[in-house]
Order: structure tokens, then C-alpha cells, then sequence
């Protein structure tokens, strides 16, 4: 791991609503330099107490809902709007939390394409992810690139980490889409939720995502697969097909090396109709795993999931064409 680097992750041009301020940007990334070394300092040499728990999946693919789901619906320990902001020090952000923050209220479940607001929503920590992983894009790498990862240093701070909260802790990691199985084999109690959407509707979204959230459809937005090389070449509608396509595919190979105690499989239709049950399956896979957490509350008893139409979208045949042809090659 890369101690004392700042965050540079490169970042597509944003859409004004979705912009960031630059002067606290810069504010963040100064008092994280200051926190960082005390934190590792106070790190300790732990055994893997409880579990973590990482929602993974193609970007569009309901992996934000599930982990408001999880984060609000079980005693587990998750990184808040708060927390957030300390990715280079996240025990420090943890501890504020904990004290500032007591009684975490229910989720809204809502979100704009991934991002989520007020203190208490769950957050993706991308900054932390990369940062821990040593990427300065979201474009996956070579196997060697695996190798100059700090396993240890990283298995050290998640461990404190859930041993802030004292108990299990609930990650959303994109970029761990490329290394399930090596954090698996560091951390064997490391649990992987797999959320899967129709490929044709996650395509469509990220289209969707793209005009809204950097206000140019040609703009690639999220992780960026192997194959990013030859889709970055071709039109936009080819591209969102492809950026499911084979971010689905390199999970599915990472998934297959874990093995199934560790892992639960959720379909976005079923999250949408019960996700009761799907807390349920958390809360089993977590037990299997050394710790169980108990519930907190009750999710809805359904949720909307939105389906795309023709109607709704001049785009919708040729990226249906897109992702058909995928499938079958």
C-alpha cells in the first residue's frame, strides 16, 4: 500500500450538479495527510475477528441499494458519508462517528446514479479503494499489477477497521471487481455479495448515467475492463454493452476461484421483491463466517425496480443488439 500518497485519482469531467468543490477537495486530501501517520501508528497486529462483507457487481447493477439495505437492516459496522472523508485515516473517521452519530437512523433508499446524501447513508469510499489498491484510474490492470499490492497493510486496516465498530464490517469496493480472489486468500473470512441485473436494463442505465452525470453520452464513466482498449473505439452504445459485459465476466472468474461459503449471489429482481429474504441470506453468510449479525430493522417489503422501455429511450434497440451479440460470441 502506498502510505502517505495523496488521493489523484483521475476523474471524467463531472456535470455541474455532480461536480466537486476543489478548495475542500484540497482541504480533505491535506488533513488526511495529516491523520494518516497517527493512524497506522495505532494500528494493531489483530486476528480476522469478524467478517467483511463486499458488495460487488457492474456499475447500474443495484449494488448501492443492497448496501443501504444491509447497512440499515443489520448490526454491522459501514462507511458513512462521514467516515468518508478520512480514506486515508478511516479508524479516525470511524471513532467520530461512533461519538458523533449514536442512533443510525433507517435509510431513504434513495440515491442519484450511486451517490448518496445526509451522514448516515452508506458510501463507496472509492477514494480509499484506490488509494489502498494503488490505482489512479478505474482501468483494470495486468496480473503483475496484483503483486505490487500491500496484502498485508491492507488486511491490517480493514481488520481495525471492523474493530472500531466491533463488529462485522460492510464494504461496496468496485475496484476489488479485479481481486476478489486474492483478498479472499489474505482474509478468509472476507464475504462477497454479488448483485445481478438484466445486462440489457444495467446497460441502459449506464447510457443514462453518462448523460446525466458528465452531461456528454460519449464520456466512459466507472470501471474500465481490459477490453477499455478496443470499447473506448467504438460508439457509446457499444461501449455500455461492453463495460457490463466483461466487468460481469471478470467477476464471474474471480467468484469461481473463491467458491461458494463465501459467497452469495443476489439477482436485482429478487433484492426489489423481497428483500427480507436477501437480509435473511446476508445475515446466513455472514454466520457462516464467524459472527452473525442480528437485525435492526425491517426493510420496505418491496421495492420499484425501474425497467426500461423502447418507449423511454430512443438508445434502447441498439444497445439491446449490443449486449445480444455479447452473449453469444
Amino acid at each position: 500500500m502506498n502510505r502517505g500518497r495523496s488521493m489523484n485519482r483521475k476523474e471524467p469531467q463531472l456535470a455541474p450538479a455532480f461536480g466537486k468543490n476543489p478548495a475542500e477537495e484540497d482541504f480533505l486530501r491535506r488533513l488526511n495527510g495529516i491523520l494518516a501517520p497517527h493512524e497506522q501508528a495505532d494500528y494493531r497486529d489483530l486476528p480476522e475477528r469478524f467478517p467483511t462483507l463486499h458488495i460487488v457487481g457492474a456499475p447500474r447493477s443495484g449494488t448501492t441499494l443492497l448496501h443501504q439495505v444491509v447497512a440499515s437492516c443489520l448490526d454491522v459496522g459501514y462507511i458513512n458519508n462521514l467516515i468518508a472523508a478520512f480514506w486515508r485515516a478511516p479508524v479516525h473517521g470511524i471513532r467520530l462517528s461512533n461519538k458523533l452519530l449514536a442512533k443510525v437512523p433507517v435509510s431513504s433508499f434513495r440515491s442519484r446514479y450511486g451517490r448518496t446524501s445526509g451522514i448516515h447513508e452508506p458510501h463507496e469510499f472509492g477514494y480509499f479503494w484506490s488509494s489502498v489498491l494503488g490505482y489512479d484510474e478505474m482501468r483494470q490492470r495486468d496480473e503483475a499489477f496484483e503483486e505490487q499490492i500491500d496484502w498485508a497493510r491492507l488486511r491490517l486496516t480493514l481488520i481495525n477497521m471492523a474493530e472500531a465498530f466491533g463488529r462485522p464490517l460492510v464494504l461496496k469496493p468496485f475496484l476489488l471487481a479485479w481481486h476478489i480472489a486474492r483478498l479472499q486468500t489474505v482474509m478468509p473470512k472476507a464475504c462477497f455479495a454479488w448483485i445481478r441485473r438484466d445486462p440489457l436494463q444495467t446497460a441502459l442505465s449506464i447510457v443514462e448515467l453518462r448523460k446525466k452525470y458528465t452531461g456528454s453520452v460519449e464520456t466512459w464513466v466507472g470501471l474500465k475492463p481490459a477490453e477499455y482498449a478496443w470499447l473506448k473505439n467504438e460508439p457509446y452504445w457499444t461501449q455500455a454493452a461492453g463495460q457490463v459485459h466483461y466487468v460481469e465476466k471478470s467477476i464471474q472468474s474471480q467468484i469461481e476461484a473463491v467458491g461458494g461459503r463465501n459467497v452469495l449471489t443476489v439477482d436485482y429482481e429478487d433484492l426489489a421483491e423481497n428483500p427480507r429474504a436477501v437480509v435473511r441470506q446476508i445475515q446466513e453468510l455472514l454466520g457462516r463466517n464467524g459472527f452473525r449479525p442480528d437485525s435492526t430493522a425491517e426493510p420496505p417489503a418491496s421495492f420499484t425496480a425501474r425497467r426500461r422501455t423502447p418507449q423511454d429511450t430512443e438508445d434502447y434497440e441498439r444497445v439491446r443488439r449490443e449486449v445480444e451479440r455479447l452473449r453469444r460470441d
